[in-house]
């Protein structure tokens, strides 16, 4: 369980947490199966049978990967993935942003 207390943000940081939380919220914490693997064309040979189960997600832009990673990492270890913390504070989260991130998204 994290330990963090809850960080003081202004409003515009609070709505900058939330938009990058919407944002990767269903891509999910898995890489998607390479293609022509085993995995990816037994997928679509069901999706041929019985229908596709939702409708293909967009990939996820560049800049949202590291949101993803860290909230990823941080949802399965548990603790703040502090390898993943230069990336974020590099397109501008501040360390309590980040901390919000963990707290709100692990």
């Amino acid at each position: 369980m994290l330990t963090i207390a809850t960080p003081q943000l202004s409003f515009a940081e609070w709505q900058d947490v939330q938009a990058a939380l919407n944002a990767v919220a269903d891509c999910g914490c898995t890489q998607p199966s390479a293609a022509g693997s085993f995995r990816s064309r037994i997928g679509h040979a069901v999706d041929a049978l019985i229908g596709p189960k939702k409708a293909a997600v967009a990939p996820l832009p560049a800049h949202l990967r590291p949101v993803r990673d860290f909230l990823c990492e941080t949802g399965r270890t548990r603790k703040i993935a502090e390898r993943h913390v230069p990336s974020l504070s590099a397109q501008g989260f501040s360390r309590a942003q980040i901390e919000a991130l963990a707290l709100l998204g692990a």
